[in-house]
């Protein structure tokens, strides 16, 4: 009888554990209805590193391609003229001379293109796209445009200039040399024009009585792109 009494005591007891398990899975509140998943987001400079280890980080933009140092010289188009042009650093000056006439021009170079535009107001604009063989643009000069094609220079060939006074007028010379030989330039004197004795270059020159030293394009870049 002891035997059968601790056997129904027992089976009571696992009994009543067995439904008060129930009643505790099943008295939990259901998620309210359109609930979603909600994500909690790391701390700030706690989010992992989108490049991965060891990778560089692409840059931001390319470097512009523009050479910092170039030299062109050509013809110009139907005017029977010549024209040279400049790099250095991104600034750029360009010279036309025809024997008659002569415009300094100056400006800026970036992304393999120059724009230039002669001081003062002057009515010139000469612009060009460059690459590694020459310079091809269009230079205006008051009324009249042409075409131009300068292709890529050495010195001795490309652009000189030189200054001076002669009483009490300034001088300003500008030399244009070709590879082939073929040159132009015109001398500026007190405000009048005219055409400038034949450059060797090196050797100095005579116009109206002064000597002038006609010196290549990087003795006077600065002077000319800062002014």
């Amino acid at each position: 009888m002891k035997a059968l009494g601790l056997g129904v005591l027992t089976g009571v007891v696992i009994a009543t554990v067995a439904v008060s398990l129930v009643f505790a899975l099943t008295d939990r509140p259901a998620a309210p209805a359109g609930a979603r998943a909600v994500f909690i987001e790391e701390p700030p400079g706690q989010t992992p590193d989108a490049t991965p280890t060891g990778q560089a980080a692409a840059p931001q933009r390319s470097e512009d391609p523009t050479p910092d140092k170039a030299d062109f010289a050509g013809r110009v188009s139907g005017g029977g003229g010549l024209v040279a042009l400049s790099v250095r650093e991104g600034k750029a000056i360009g010279y036309f001379c025809d024997g008659r006439r002569e415009v300094w021009m100056s400006g800026d170079a970036r992304d393999n293109r120059v724009t230039l535009t002669a001081p003062k107001g002057g009515k010139a604009l000469m612009t060009a796209d460059l690459d590694e063989d020459g310079a091809m643009g269009n230079l205006v000069l008051g009324e009249d445009a042409f075409r131009f094609t300068a292709p890529v220079v050495e010195r001795p060939s490309g652009l000189y200039r030189a200054t001076g006074q002669v009483r009490g007028a300034s001088v300003v010379g500008g030399w244009i040399v070709l590879p082939d030989g073929r040159q132009v330039g015109a001398v500026n004197v007190g405000g009048v024009e005219q055409p400038a004795p034949r450059l060797v270059p090196g050797r100095a020159v005579r116009v109206d009585d002064v000597t002038l030293a006609p010196e290549p394009v990087d003795a006077f870049m600065e002077e000319l792109t800062n002014g």
